[in-house]
């Protein structure tokens, strides 16, 4: 995982009450989390087609950064649709609850670990066969 529960609760000031938790159940907060910060670092890793391995257990920092904001819009998200889905601005106007939590200045921040693998190919071999048949007709091309 790309950033830690103790980060993402200490940069929303999540409270376990912010989900409806019984407000001694930090356990189950945390449990949610982690889990909220697994499916944060799959996004990125496959936003990125990285995996990170090249990094080992150092992190660039920000991508940490970006899992944390991330999460943290999971966070939003949740917290905001566990009132209602729709908010009113005025007596015209509703607006329903942006879904979007893996916005265009978090992609933008991701954008020198993107591993662009549409112009990368593997080496290709192929082999021609004429139709002579004086021994050399066999021809293998690299």
């Amino acid at each position: 995982m790309f950033c830690t529960v103790d980060e993402v609760i200490d940069f929303t000031g999540l409270k376990p009450k912010h989900l409806n938790l019984s407000t001694d159940d930090e356990s189950k907060l945390e449990d949610i989390v982690e889990n909220w910060i697994k499916q944060s670092t799959s996004l990125i890793k496959d936003y990125c087609n990285n995996d990170f391995k090249k990094y080992g257990e150092n992190i660039p920092e920000a991508v940490q950064n970006v899992c944390i904001r991330l999460t943290g819009n999971m966070v939003a998200l949740a917290t905001a649709r566990r009132g209602t889905p729709i908010t009113q601005v005025n007596d015209w106007q509703v607006n329903i609850v942006n879904m979007r939590v893996f916005s265009n200045d978090l992609k933008d921040d991701l954008a020198p670990y993107v591993i662009d693998k549409s112009r990368k190919s593997d080496k290709i071999e192929f082999f021609a066969i004429t139709g002579e048949d004086d021994g050399k007709s066999y021809h293998k091309r690299r």
